[in-house]
């Protein structure tokens, strides 16, 4: 079993039923040891990743990483498992996004916006911080089951309903017959922000460098903004975890430009040079071009 679907096991879910957030993370991040320790042939993949890109790769460093994975989880978690009321106070409270509250404004006054974010940080707390915002948000998503897709889509409508959040309007890609291409684009004709990641391998993927290595990113991101009419302002967004506490950081892309893929990547390596523990993808196989 993976740690994924470890953590969301009844028996560990009905431990954090009723729990303020820090208890239920708490919980979540004793289970989420206990997995590793179960299960040590997955340091060796993170170690092994590690070496790829140059970067640490001793035990101490692994077992760092280990627990920003652990993290990831929670923050996927958590606000599934409390009040919508919980999570604003959370974000209030926890979140600097005073910055990127005003690029994001600005951004909005004259065209749409597109938030390219990498599996990096807290990134499973950026979508409810823009709906906390009030900003009109669409993310891209991929549901691993339907009952997940489901119950992440009440909880939204709830959210909304309490009148903290504003609505949260997903495009659930690997539908039968979706047309996801064409409503991404139509989110990018007006001004509202389209929220997807770039460092996947797809179809639509293409080489670029990262410490000096090459992999295959950008879910073909460059495409789709060339079919937008209006002025779009890209950013890489990062939601770096300080502690116990966050700040959100954007990044902007010039998507006109050569390359603006291989911009996100520099991106992102700008921000891994200083957090690279953080890097969710440290635990999976990363598409290196050999």
């Amino acid at each position: 079993m993976s740690l994924s679907k470890t953590l969301q096991s009844p028996n560990i879910l009905s431990m954090i039923v009723g729990k303020s957030f820090d208890e239920m993370k708490d919980i979540l991040m004793v289970q989420g040891s206990e997995y590793y320790t179960d299960n040590p042939q997955e340091g060796e993949t993170i170690r092994q990743n590690l070496a790829s890109f140059g970067l640490p790769s001793d035990l101490d460093t692994v077992k760092r990483v280990q627990e920003h994975i652990i993290r990831h989880y929670v923050e996927k978690i958590l606000p599934l498992a409390g009040t919508p009321a919980q999570l604003a106070n959370f974000i209030e409270k926890r979140i600097d996004f005073s910055e990127a509250k005003g690029l994001l404004t600005n951004a909005l006054q004259k065209g749409s916006v597109l938030i390219a974010v990498s599996h990096f940080g807290g990134v499973e707390s950026i979508v409810p911080t823009l709906a906390y915002l009030k900003f009109p948000i669409n993310p891209v998503l991929k549901f691993t089951t339907q009952n997940f897709s489901d119950k992440l889509r009440g909880f939204a409508k709830v959210m909304e309903e309490t009148g903290l959040f504003a609505p949260i309007n997903f495009i659930e890609i690997g539908k039968p017959g979706s047309q996801n291409a064409l409503l991404m684009a139509r989110v990018l004709n007006k001004k509202e922000i389209l929220f997807t990641v770039f460092d996947e391998e797809t179809p639509h993927s293409k080489p670029v460098k990262l410490f000096n290595r090459s992999v295959l990113g950008g879910a073909g991101l460059d495409r789709l903004t060339r079919l937008a009419r209006g002025n779009v302002s890209v950013f890489n967004t990062f939601m770096i975890r300080e502690g116990e506490n966050y700040r959100m950081q954007l990044l902007p892309v010039d998507i006109k430009a050569e390359n603006p893929v291989q911009q996100m990547y520099n991106n992102l390596q700008s921000v891994l040079e200083k957090h690279f523990e953080q890097w969710y993808f440290l635990h999976e196989e990363i598409p290196f071009i050999n």
